[in-house]
């Protein structure tokens, strides 16, 4: 392959990256509007069910988020009375983010309806597919340059 043909097909790959995440988040805008969120406001809402509390920082290393973006997203959710900052049980100095019992709640409702659409948006794709899609992402993913693990 030719170093031109190599480089657009390097291009093309962006271009169906970029192209593919925003179609899915257009198909996904409207489920996340129904249940009153945004994209990035499931994304910690899932984030944190899965995971239990989290730091500020360890949230935003997991949900690939921006510090100015995740404060807006948590300031909302906490507003909303989905998430609480607490104390941190092993260190009483520092402070964790935590689904209150309505989080819970908004996260079990949710999550059948996402999976829903989900189903609609995926379900074509082959098992095999979907898993070479996965390990082909996967692989990409872990040659970019990844966020920082917070020390504390």
């Amino acid at each position: 392959m030719t170093q031109q043909n190599h480089t657009r097909e390097n291009q093309t790959l962006v271009l169906a990256l970029l192209r593919s995440q925003q179609l899915f988040m257009r198909a996904m805008g409207s489920v996340f509007r129904s249940a009153g969120l945004t994209a990035s406001q499931w994304d910690t809402l899932e984030t944190l069910s899965n995971k239990g509390a989290l730091s500020i920082n360890d949230l935003m290393r997991l949900t690939l988020s921006t510090s100015g973006n995740l404060d807006v997203v948590v300031k909302n959710l906490m507003q909303a009375g989905l998430v609480e900052k607490t104390v941190d049980e092993r260190d009483r100095r520092a402070r964790v983010l935590r689904l209150t019992q309505a989080g819970n709640q908004k996260v079990a409702d949710f999550m059948p309806v996402h999976n829903r659409a989900l189903e609609q948006i995926f379900g074509d794709l082959g098992l095999q597919s979907k898993r070479e899609t996965i390990r082909t992402l996967n692989q990409l993913r872990k040659k970019l340059p990844q966020p920082k693990k917070d020390a504390t």
